[in-house]
């Protein structure tokens, strides 16, 4: 059987509360955006989502294009137009083979989203497909640092899961942003990369670990139901052990980057 790229579909009324920028980020990923693309440049937002990053871009005069996998997801993009913001063309497809014509595009853009895409190389060469001579790709993530409680939690509930003979990828596609680097590096790209925006969040071990139970994030999604509260228990009783309380709060630095890429 086919390996299936990840729709979003059962995110879609939580999405923006669960990813949204803090106040004035959001802003500023806007800006760092602007700043390097011409006036009305026409994107394609590749996982366009909700439209975290493709609604302020409409409002700034950028013809954007939405691509994405989940139509209740861009249902919702829809619904939460901002009053006179003009509504941007969608298309309901996987990345891997995009029904875009080709050289139509001054950027293409993807926000988290390669790790979900299957067929994640063949999307990379269809990016470059899409693009204008000159031409722009950009990805962005959020980053943490790896000894963050966060990203420890999450480690140790892939290696939980993965003791029990389950899948612990988080996605069908790219294991990390590492390989999609790699991959546009072998199709001739050059790469430069920058933050936006640097924040904190305060948190308590127990609000982690619930964002797991509440399958929250997609890498939650494949674990089965029978076997999902005994790796939850596992998982708590794993953060006791090693932090001593799960009402302990740690507070993580966190910023937006982005990688530019241009043939």
């Amino acid at each position: 059987m086919a390996i299936k790229s990840l729709s979003f579909d059962r995110a879609a009324e939580i999405y923006d509360e669960t990813r949204g920028f803090p106040p004035g980020v959001a802003d500023l990923v806007t800006d760092s955006v602007a700043s390097i693309l011409p006036t009305g440049a026409r994107v394609v937002d590749i996982g366009v989502g909700t439209g975290r990053i493709a609604k302020p871009l409409l409002a700034r005069g950028f013809r954007v294009t939405g691509v994405d996998l989940s139509p209740k997801m861009m249902r919702r993009l829809l619904e939460t137009l901002p009053p006179g913001s003009p509504r941007p063309p969608l298309v309901e497809g996987d990345a891997g083979r995009l029904p875009l014509a080709s050289q139509i595009f001054d950027a293409a853009m993807s926000v988290h989203v390669f790790h979900l895409i299957a067929q994640w190389r063949e999307a990379l060469a269809e990016v470059r497909r899409i693009l204008k001579p000159g031409g722009v790709f950009l990805t962005g993530h959020e980053w943490r640092p790896d000894d963050s409680p966060p990203q420890v939690v999450f480690r140790k509930w892939r290696e939980i899961v993965g003791a029990k003979g389950i899948a612990a990828h988080e996605g069908p596609g790219a294991r990390d942003f590492e390989d999609v680097k790699k991959e546009l590096f072998a199709l001739g790209a050059a790469m430069d990369e920058w933050a936006v925006g640097e924040w904190a969040t305060t948190r308590t071990l127990a609000r982690h670990i619930e964002t797991i139970e509440h399958r929250t994030w997609s890498s939650t999604w494949g674990v089965p139901d029978d076997f999902f509260p005994q790796c939850l228990a596992e998982l708590r009783a794993w953060a006791v052990s090693e932090y001593g309380s799960l009402e302990r709060e740690f507070t993580t630095p966190r910023k937006f980057i982005w990688q530019r890429f241009q043939w």
